[in-house]
């Protein structure tokens, strides 16, 4: 029994596996609301946006401060004078490009948690999850964004 069970879940797995190829991804798979999480926590929600052939992305929900209630301001940047900014309608990615195939390449993304800018990689791992691989010399670090569901219809999220 708990080999047919086993057969059925990996069959199961296959299948959904199977149903996604970078062929099923074009240029706006990614437009949409993602949910950036830490520690498996909501943190914030980035609405990604196509604009004049290039995709940007900015925060459009940021979780409040535990401690004050109060929305969470861009502290880490490098610069005083925008560590007052709020983090919530910051641009976080701009300027980048679909390769034709199932990334997007050549942008900036600014690590609000970091205050620093890198360029990383963007893949659509399925419709609803996107990965996020910035390599910094001999380091790779990866992230996985879901993409946030309409909680209307179940739906995708999609501009």
């Amino acid at each position: 029994m708990k080999l047919l069970q086993f057969v059925f879940i990996l069959l199961i797995s296959l299948h959904s596996s199977i149903g996604f190829s970078s062929d099923d991804i074009t240029a706006d798979g990614i437009v949409g609301v993602w949910l950036i999480e830490t520690d498996e926590e909501a943190t914030g929600k980035v609405e990604i946006y196509e604009q004049d052939g290039l995709y940007h992305g900015k925060i459009i929900w940021a979780k409040p401060s535990a401690e004050t209630g109060e929305p969470p301001l861009d502290v880490k940047n490098k610069k005083d004078e925008l560590k007052s900014r709020p983090l919530e309608g910051l641009e976080i990615m701009w300027d980048y490009k679909f390769n034709g195939v199932d990334s997007w390449e050549e942008g900036e993304f600014y690590a609000y948690k970091k205050g620093r800018t890198a360029s990383p990689k963007l893949t659509l791992i399925d419709k609803d999850h996107l990965k996020i691989q910035v390599k910094i010399l001999l380091f790779k670090k990866t992230f996985v964004w879901p993409r946030v569901q309409d909680t209307q219809s179940g739906n995708s999220s999609e501009s």
